[in-house]
């Protein structure tokens, strides 16, 4: 059975958050406040876009054929070695409509709709919902405070794209 992903359409792109209260690279970093106002960061399990001081997280956006619309993606962590334990994760929503960090599924998805405006991509579920950066303790998990990528109200966040590598096949 051949895989569902359009290679020639698939790609590795680093976001970096622009027009929002919390602007800044796409990660998955967390912090705690530490001793004398210093940070303690943590590699968590949510997009973020707490830690301006970093690159941003490479992301692997698999393009798939989605009827008469055109392309939509599935987008996973691309750590760049097989043996990492974030290597090859999916991006998903909480059910609190936080974007993390979850394991492969049988079958493909969630997908997402990328759209540029002005030169900066959108990025929105199937059904249109943007993602947007919200300011939270992530009292659900960690306890942590950050800006995390989220299911947003309005238009939702721009994101500055830096592409890495075209024409991607499925990371395995």
């Amino acid at each position: 059975m051949a895989a569902p992903y359009l290679t020639d359409y698939s790609f590795v792109a680093r976001l970096s958050a622009t027009n929002t209260q919390y602007p800044g690279p796409v990660g998955t970093w967390e912090y705690s406040p530490g001793m004398h106002n210093s940070k303690l960061w943590h590699a968590g399990s949510w997009l973020t876009t707490t830690r301006r001081d970093s690159t941003p997280q490479a992301l692997w956006f698999g393009a798939v054929e989605y009827g008469d619309e055109g392309h939509v993606f599935e987008i996973r962590l691309w750590a760049g070695q097989p043996g990492s334990p974030l290597y090859n994760r999916r991006i998903d929503k909480s059910k609190n409509g936080y974007l993390g960090v979850y394991g492969l599924g049988p079958a493909v998805g969630p997908l997402w709709r990328l759209s540029q405006e002005g030169g900066q991509l959108r990025i929105a579920t199937l059904e249109g919902q943007p993602v947007g950066v919200a300011w939270d303790h992530a009292v659900w998990t960690s306890g942590r405070r950050g800006s995390y990528l989220c299911i947003a109200e309005g238009g939702g966040a721009r994101f500055d794209i830096e592409i890495v590598q075209g024409a991607v096949a499925e990371p395995l």
